[in-house]
């Protein structure tokens, strides 16, 4: 089956230093609030998802913010997400407690109440792989800055300062009669001078910003 990059479609700020620092479990409890996890395997290669896919979207997407070795760390990351939640929820423990949005609040012993197995419970409640691997890739790429979210104008501006390519660049605020897809047209118009292009998912608002002749190597998001 020919995927091409169609899970992005559906599918903080962040460095590596950021990452290499340990959290403070000493509040945490883990506890899972299913009773069972789903034991079924995940069909990555029977669907046409290969690390090259990963890949050639981490590559085009980080190109200019992170080098080879990083870029090599997060396209491991996403992989063994991919292909084994259970062991990544292992080895990556910390890295899947940050990076998906599984935060309880405080209870009466002011501890927090943690999903102990975060990318697990994820594949197990979601109905197939393609809702898993949008899901997944969403979370890797916003992690690591290489993605983001803005449904309105306003947003959409605020939510380049979240991506590493755009974080230092000034843009200029949105008119009140201004859209998320009108106003990233007009963004788009000064970020070409800069050899840069927004994209957004039509229906979905995540937002990425590539080099512009990676372009047409993305995925099929809708300019402006």
């Amino acid at each position: 089956m020919k995927i091409k990059l169609i899970l992005v479609l559906n599918i903080f700020s962040f460095n590596f230093i950021a990452n290499a620092q340990t959290t403070d479990y000493s509040k945490v409890v883990f506890s899972s609030k299913i009773y069972e996890y789903k034991k079924s395997e995940l069909r990555t290669h029977q669907l046409g998802i290969d690390k090259t896919l990963i890949s050639n979207i981490i590559n085009l997407l980080g190109d200019s913010v992170y080098d080879g070795k990083q870029k090599k760390e997060i396209i491991n990351k996403a992989w063994l997400a991919f292909t084994n939640p259970k062991i990544f929820d292992i080895v990556y423990k910390d890295f899947a407690v940050k990076s998906i949005n599984n935060w309880s609040m405080i209870n009466a012993k002011c501890e927090l109440v943690l999903e102990p197995n975060p990318y697990l419970l994820e594949w197990t409640t979601n109905d197939d792989e393609f809702s898993y691997f949008q899901l997944v890739l969403g979370k890797i790429l916003d992690h690591f800055s290489l993605l983001t979210y803005g449904d309105d104008a306003v947003t959409v501006k605020s939510s380049f300062s979240e991506l590493l390519i755009t974080e230092n660049i000034i843009f200029q605020d949105p008119k009140d009669d201004d859209w998320a897809y009108s106003y990233l047209e007009k963004v788009n118009t000064n970020l070409e001078k800069k050899g840069l292009v927004a994209l957004i998912t039509k229906g979905h608002y995540d937002i990425i910003v590539s080099k512009l002749i990676d372009k047409k190597s993305l995925p099929s998001f809708s300019k402006g």
